[in-house]
């Protein structure tokens, strides 16, 4: 009874009571007995005690029993329908769950690739057809040549400016050891340089003999206190005096050859002193045996015998 649902014990319970159907339903045939379905007559059951006391017949077991199977039997198919049917419908929920959740974490990882794609990028590039983006890369591309260029001007001006400098400081070394050179030159040349003792000389009496005596040099005619010049650069030889000479200076010369200054009024070197061309090394007099002031000047090449001055003079070009 306890399979037997509470709508069909209640209609069982009507229809027990009352001896008739309900109006609109109509009660399935009982399953025939064997005894019927052979062709035999068989006893109807036995009524109840409350059949045979009331005026309505309650059902008997068996035709409740069947009543309960055919109810069961037709609510079957829509159980079964139902237990598939809730089964399917939750796989599907969750099949469609999983597919959303699939899907929106695929959007999710696209759109955050997206996001890191377009943060890395520093500008959009834009559509190749754009003319004004095209505009926009040749303006780029022209400022980006321009500072390569204004890069490489610079570094070759640097460049020019250090080789610049580097020439001008081997200009200024060269200028340098060329301006050495040329002052040891010029002081070459200077100390080999000639030039007169005196300044706008007169001869008075030249070499050759003279009451039968060799007048061994040149005679210049000067005013007593007149300064006298060395010749070129050398030394003192002596310096002092001499009997005929009177105050007498000898010089050495940077070629060997040694002049002698006579009759002078002041001498003013010692002997191994150095002298320049146009060094003052005393005044003429007139010392010794002199008959007048004047400058005995003789000439005596290497050291040797004296020679005449004048053509020596002019090969040394400071003819008087």
């Amino acid at each position: 009874m306890a399979d037997i649902p509470h709508e069909a014990r209640h209609r069982a319970g009507r229809q027990g009571t009352s001896g008739h159907q309900a109006p609109g339903r109509r009660e399935a045939p009982a399953r025939a007995t064997r005894s019927q379905s052979t062709g035999t007559h068989q006893a109807p059951a036995k009524p109840s005690g409350s059949q045979a006391a009331g005026t309505h017949q309650a059902p008997s077991r068996a035709s409740r029993s069947r009543a309960t199977g055919r109810r069961q039997a037709a609510a079957k198919p829509s159980r079964i329908f139902a237990g598939l049917a809730l089964p399917t419908a939750a796989t599907v929920a969750l099949m469609f769950c999983a597919a959303g959740a699939a899907v929106a974490t695929s959007a999710k990882t696209q759109t955050a690739r997206s996001n890191v794609s377009a943060s890395a990028k520093v500008t959009p590039r834009p559509p190749a057809g754009d003319p004004a983006a095209q505009r926009v890369r040749q303006v780029a591309e022209t400022e980006r040549a321009e500072a390569a260029l204004t890069t490489s001007t610079a570094r070759a001006n640097q460049q020019d400016l250090a080789l610049l400098r580097a020439t001008s400081v081997a200009r200024g070394v060269e200028r340098t050891k060329l301006a050495a050179e040329a002052a040891v030159a010029k002081r070459e040349a200077f100390a080999h340089s000639w030039r007169l003792p005196i300044t706008d000389p007169r001869t008075t009496s030249g070499f050759g003999y003279r009451w039968g005596r060799l007048h061994a040099g040149e005679d210049f005619a000067v005013d007593v206190g007149t300064p006298l010049a060395a010749m070129s650069s050398g030394t003192v030889v002596f310096a002092g005096e001499e009997s005929g000479f009177g105050n007498l200076v000898e010089i050495r010369y940077w070629d060997g050859t040694i002049s002698y200054y006579g009759h002078m009024s002041v001498i003013s070197v010692n002997v191994d002193e150095s002298v320049d061309p146009g060094e003052i090394v005393g005044e003429s007099g007139n010392t010794g045996h002199s008959t007048g002031p004047h400058l005995h000047l003789e000439i005596h090449p290497d050291g040797g015998e004296a020679i005449d001055p004048l053509p020596w003079l002019a090969d040394h070009h400071i003819s008087p």
